[in-house]
């Protein structure tokens, strides 16, 4: 292979994988910031109202069992409109249903918009 060869191979290889570090939250990343989302409200009860406050809220709260995407398009620098699917028991029931959300990539990671 020449030099000039391996360079465009180098380069193809490069943009290929930085492309995949961008892009739309993944799954994973999208239940990572509903979830620390929940995190923050419970503590936030917790700085208002203490323990028991916390307590409360972390039971009003709903569980996420899971989370599937079905689909993201961009909303802006930085930001996409998913539509997934979640599952979530709450109060004892467990519902699935779609719903549309809107995930923001800041330095620490992707957290939920709210509208």
């Amino acid at each position: 292979m020449t030099r000039t060869g391996l360079l465009a191979a180098t380069a193809a290889l490069t943009t290929l994988l930085l492309t995949g570090c961008g892009g739309a939250p993944s799954e994973a990343e999208m239940k990572a910031a509903l979830e620390r989302q929940t995190e923050a409200q419970v503590e936030s009860a917790g700085k208002l109202f203490g323990n028991t406050g916390a307590g409360v809220m972390k039971d009003m709260l709903p569980e996420i069992n899971s989370l599937k995407k079905i689909g993201c398009q961009t909303d802006g620098d930085k930001a996409y409109r998913c539509d997934v699917e979640l599952e979530v028991t709450q109060f004892g029931i467990t519902n699935k249903a779609p719903v549309n959300l809107r995930f923001v990539k800041a330095s620490d990671g992707w957290s939920v918009a709210t509208p």
